[in-house]
């Protein structure tokens, strides 16, 4: 790669058109939903310090606090050139043709020569909110050349270029592994020769997140580099406030206690069946009523004893027409006569 320190007016200038043609995409994108909080990423301009990310591998200086990572193919496929651990480096205004770097000072760089690689950098994104919504940015640039001894590649151009399926993503669980599913990807892009956006949302699911950059070249080119530069995390959407929680008091059922209540009418129920029991006593009372009745038959029968009494004692005139009928000490002497003659008793 040759190397131009050339004039840094005019780049200045190419670097100010940039920035204003970046604010306008920014201002009128549509359906973009404006950021509503600060930058979340630490470094986010790649800028100093660098340094290993990786320790004991060879040429790995990664912007702090980012860190690289790359997949190491089998002993065949890297011996057949695929599948290269990536060199990473910082990259700087004076990397020909002038354009390595968007703003700033530096940019982060990582390649391989005559391979492929599939490899790129993550930063863990900490005090996030669960279930807040976040968009993730950053510009890239990639070089892909085939065989610089084919002329194609004048001005550090691509030709005959790789796909270079560059893309960035968010694992809203925080985690570090490249692969997870839990990633939600940007589209792809090949970004070849000049910065190009890419964006991507997703929602937190826990307090802290991952965001991701990938690339993967498919061919062994000659030149296989990306760039990174200006990137971003931010707020686009708190999570549910939880005043929408008080929504489901009117499926609190505070109206059935009053239910209750009629329940406890059965308790008045209740107190006619005291007095059935009650009025239940006084039936028994009619079998006192028999008691008068041995008072009659005595009576009865002392009214039929005292007729017998006045048999001794009573002298009893009977006439008749002819006769006389008396009655002495309890024999009784019919007399013929006609005559009305009273006999008594003597010493009665």
């Amino acid at each position: 790669m040759l190397v131009d320190r050339g004039a840094p007016i005019s780049s200045g200038l190419l670097r100010a058109g940039w920035l204003a043609a970046a604010l306008v995409m920014a201002l009128f994108a549509p359906g973009r939903v404006a950021a509503q909080g600060p930058n979340l990423l630490q470094n986010p301009g790649f800028e100093q310090p660098f340094a290993a990310s990786i320790p004991g591998k060879e040429n790995c200086l990664i912007a702090v606090p980012w860190r690289a990572w790359y997949v190491e193919g089998t002993p065949e496929e890297t011996s057949q050139g695929y599948r290269l651990a990536p060199e990473y480096k910082l990259a700087t205004r004076a990397d020909y043709p002038g354009n390595r770097v968007r703003s700033g000072e530096l940019a982060q760089q990582y390649f391989h020569s005559f391979g492929n690689f599939e490899a790129g950098v993550y930063q863990v994104v900490p005090n996030v909110q669960p279930g807040a919504r976040y968009r993730y940015e950053l510009w890239g640039m990639t070089w892909s050349c085939g065989d610089e001894r084919k002329g194609n590649c004048g001005g550090a151009t691509s030709g005959d270029p790789s796909p270079m399926h560059m893309r960035i993503g968010i694992d809203p669980l925080g985690g570090t592994d490249p692969f997870s599913p839990a990633i939600v990807w940007s589209p792809e892009q090949n970004a070849y020769d000049s910065w190009h956006q890419f964006v991507v949302e997703a929602t937190a699911q826990a307090s802290t997140i991952t965001v991701f950059v990938y690339a993967y070249p498919d061919y062994r080119s000659q030149d296989n580099n990306v760039y990174l530069d200006d990137a971003s995390l931010v707020l686009v959407a708190p999570p549910p406030t939880p005043t929408r929680r008080p929504t489901n008091t009117p499926t609190i059922t505070p109206t059935p206690r009053p239910t209750n209540t009629p329940t406890a009418t059965p308790l008045p129920t209740e107190t006619p069946t005291a007095t059935a029991t009650s009025t239940s006593t006084p039936t028994s009372t009619p079998t006192a009523t028999l008691t008068p009745l041995p008072t009659a038959t005595a009576t009865a029968r002392a009214t039929t004893t005292p007729t017998a009494t006045p048999v001794p004692s009573l002298v009893e005139r009977v006439t008749s027409g002819n006769g006389l009928l008396v009655v002495l000490g309890g024999l009784v002497v019919i007399a013929g006569l006609s005559l009305g003659i009273v006999l008594s008793r003597r010493g009665g």
